[in-house]
């Protein structure tokens, strides 16, 4: 199964597995640096659409993408690994710093996006990315409030249903356990 949440009430967003994410970004990869990138910060950073087509090379620091402006027109950081880092300094090398590092646009975005999803059966979005990459962090251990602040949310409500979501897979490891009968 490529999604979670199906099955669970609408108000659950649905999101794909790691694996699944690993296999977009493998075929972007093979065919164009720059979608591979894009894709590849969606991923490792949760950012919003809205604020991967406005990221400026200055927007980069050492640990740190500022993302100015983002929803509700506020600033915030959100962390970024050296391998990104590094992978952004490389395609960034030689760019003004107040340049955009993409010159395009959301809907842009989404078509690469269905370019190395569709092929494969895969329905993905650009928020889809977002929503994976919560799971993933909140499955590895992040603490909540350190999510929402990455995330951006106002509010701590609206980071928790996340926690719904890793939840079903206390579900599927309990249906593992095999109990003998009495």
């Amino acid at each position: 199964m490529a999604y979670r949440g199906e099955s669970t009430p609408k108000r659950l967003p649905k999101y794909l597995m790691e694996s699944v994410i690993l296999e977009i970004l493998h075929e972007a990869k093979k065919h164009n640096r720059r979608n591979y990138l894009m894709l590849l910060i969606l991923w490792r950073t949760g950012i919003r659409i809205s604020e991967l087509v406005k990221l400026e090379k200055r927007d980069f620091r050492e640990d740190i993408i500022f993302i100015r402006l983002g929803k509700g027109k506020k600033d915030r950081t959100v962390p970024l690994d050296m391998k990104l880092n590094d992978i952004v300094g490389f395609y960034t090398d030689g760019i003004n710093p107040n340049e955009k590092l993409f010159h395009i646009s959301d809907r842009q975005v989404r078509n690469i996006i269905n370019k190395y999803s569709k092929p494969k059966g895969i329905h993905a979005y650009p928020h889809i990315f977002r929503h994976s990459y919560a799971v993933h962090c909140l499955k590895n251990g992040m603490n909540l409030r350190s999510l929402q602040k990455i995330l951006g949310h106002k509010n701590l409500n609206t980071t928790e249903i996340y926690l719904d979501i890793v939840g079903e897979d206390i579900q599927d490891d309990f249906r593992k356990v095999k109990f003998m009968d009495v």
